[in-house]
């Protein structure tokens, strides 16, 4: 069964420590925390600005409310004018305020006419966005005092100019310190996440030399604990890699070993036991040629069955090397599942396996049980490699005079054209007679089926040595 090959994403590339990251991807774990660091800030800063801001318009609306209110105190303790004076009593009361900070006095008339007014204290002026925003609206105080004229008044004015331009300086500086605070606070805090998340960078590179098949890698077990044991760990990996390496390498070395051995070995067996049959037979098919060119009949027999018990001997010589070459430990069926279970749990250890085999499949004839064992091999590597599978099941039975094998996965890439490995499942088993079936439900299923070949209605398949005599 063919399955879409997997796609994976390109890794990061790692520069020093910073990753360099295409246009559009997500962002690495210290942008993240720089990016909530900096969210952090400017809250904190806007926070501060706006509260500093409150304070600024409570602190100018209570002092214009407390001028207003001693403004009127005065004025009703303000005794009335001799009568001498009382033309121009009306222009001294108002000019009483001139200078002052936050109150205006005008003197009106009955139609509301401003007659005379005071002058406010000069200073610095705030911004005229400042001045609008912490203004409180305030209404004027209108007295009566005595002493004025009928239908003239004393409007009392709150100007929040002068305590707004006091506050403005305040607020510079407030926010000055707030915003230096602020920041601060936050290089302070992007100093220790660079700082603490620099061995993750180590850590990163150790992975991708490995990756690249680099061996003697180890890596300083240093920086906060959490990282100090993601570092134990991956030298622990890097360590138990190098010894599972080294073990592979003398296996391998031993499996090179042993077949050279058993090639020395078949040969030896030909040249000593098939050399000497086949020089033999040689002879007597001579010897006959020679007694029947003499009329010598009454030889031939002897010579024919000296030919067929040379060719005999010969038979059983193939077919004990053939034997030691095909039933070798672990060849048979059961084995050989358990054996591939075995290697794709070291490749893929994230794959669950289940076996589930007959016993009685461990007697099948050589050729049926390297036609499972090649279907069985092919649609777990399919399924491994390309179908991105958690799960896979294994389930072979033998009744009725089928054997039947299951290949069953999880995966969700289906199959494309087929392939020299489908091909070869499909060739295999025809020439035993059976069939291959692939089908999807809930993941795809390989299902192979062969006639028992011991089963007594069924016809034993030649043996190779059989078809080759």
């Amino acid at each position: 069964m063919g399955h879409f090959p997997e796609h994976r994403k390109n890794p990061p590339r790692w520069t020093g420590f910073l990753p360099s990251w295409p246009f559009g991807t997500r962002l690495s774990l210290l942008g993240r925390l720089l990016r909530a660091l900096a969210m952090a800030a400017l809250i904190g800063l806007a926070a501060g600005s706006g509260l500093a801001a409150w304070q600024a318009t409570r602190s100018i609306r209570v002092e214009l409310a407390a001028a207003l209110a001693n403004a009127r105190a005065d004025m009703a303790a303000t005794p009335p004018p001799p009568v001498a004076s009382a033309a121009g009593w009306p222009a001294t009361l108002c000019d009483s305020f001139d200078g002052n900070r936050h109150i205006q006095a005008q003197i009106t008339d009955h139609t509301g006419q401003v007659l005379h007014q005071s002058r406010l204290a000069a200073g610095p002026r705030p911004p005229v966005w400042f001045l609008r925003a912490t203004a409180p609206a305030m209404a004027p105080v209108i007295l009566t005092p005595t002493g004025l004229p009928a239908g003239w008044h004393l409007r009392l004015r709150a100007d929040a100019t002068n305590e707004a331009a006091e506050r403005w300086g305040e607020l510079r500086v407030q926010l000055a310190t707030i915003t230096l605070l602020v920041l601060l606070i936050a290089g302070s805090c992007c100093v220790v996440v660079i700082r603490g998340l620099r061995p993750l960078a180590t850590l990163s590179d150790g992975y991708a030399r490995i990756a690249a098949g680099e061996e003697m890698v180890d890596l300083p077990e240093a920086g906060p604990a959490d990282i100090a044991g993601q570092a134990a760990s991956f030298n622990r990996m890097a360590r138990a890699l190098r010894t599972a390496t080294a073990q592979n390498r003398h296996l391998q070395d031993q499996v090179t070993r042993i077949a050279e051995e058993e090639r020395a070995d078949i040969a030896r067996d030909l040249h000593d036991e098939v050399g000497p049959l086949l020089f033999g037979i040689t002879t007597f098919t001579a010897t006959l040629a020679r007694a029947a060119q003499e009329g010598r009949h009454d030889a031939i027999p002897a010579q024919v069955r000296a030919i067929q018990d040379a060719t005999g001997s010969i038979q059983r010589t193939l077919r004990a090397i053939l034997q030691r070459l095909h039933d070798t430990p672990g060849h048979r069926l059961p084995d050989t599942l358990e054996g591939i279970v075995l290697f794709w749990n070291i490749v893929a250890p994230h794959i669950v396996f289940t076996v589930s085999c007959d016993p009685a499949l461990a007697t099948l004839d050589d050729m049926t049980d390297d036609a499972l064992s090649h279907v069985a091999q092919e649609a777990v590597s399919n399924a491994a490699r390309h179908g991105r599978p958690s799960r896979i099941a294994l389930h072979a039975t033998r009744g009725g005079g089928r054997i039947v094998l299951s290949v069953h996965d999880d995966g969700t890439a289906g199959p494309h054209a087929p392939g020299f490995g489908l091909a070869g499942m499909h060739c295999r088993l025809a020439a035993l007679g059976g069939s291959l079936e692939i089908t999807r439900e809930r993941g795809w299923t390989v299902l192979a089926s062969l006639p028992d070949p011991d089963h007594p209605l069924i016809p034993h398949p030649m043996a190779p040595e059989a078809h080759d005599a």
